[in-house]
């Protein structure tokens, strides 16, 4: 009887031995995963940052255009008001103008996927 319970104790100690390194391991993972995690949420911050300011300067940007067009447009009426000529009194100056309009349509749609393709980048 004193053989068997060398021996249970012999394997109880390995086993605990085993385990032990066994929580080793699983602790040093645990760690190494929380390490990871933590360079992601930095990483992911960082990317937001990055996105938000090349957001902001988009609209920045767009802002600025939409004010330069909205003055060219009562610039251009002004002057149509002013060289009016006879014949074209009966014409609407939103109408010669809409070739402008136009342009400013197109320059909004480029904008707005320029800021699309920005933000996906």
């Amino acid at each position: 009887m004193g053989l068997e319970k060398e021996e249970l104790m012999f394997s109880f100690q390995a086993d605990f031995l085993e385990n032990k390194g066994s929580v080793e391991i699983m602790r040093k993972d645990l760690n190494d995963a929380r390490d990871l995690h933590g360079q992601a949420e930095s990483a992911a911050a960082v990317w937001k940052g990055h996105v938000m300011d090349r957001r902001k300067k988009a609209l920045t940007d767009y802002k600025k255009l939409r004010a330069f067009f909205a003055e060219e447009e009562e610039h251009f009426l002004q002057e149509a008001e002013k060289e009016e000529a006879p014949e074209d009194e009966g014409a609407d100056p939103a109408e010669r103008f809409k070739s402008l309009l136009q342009a400013v349509s197109e320059l909004e749609k480029k904008h707005r996927n320029l800021g699309l393709s920005m933000l996906l980048q």
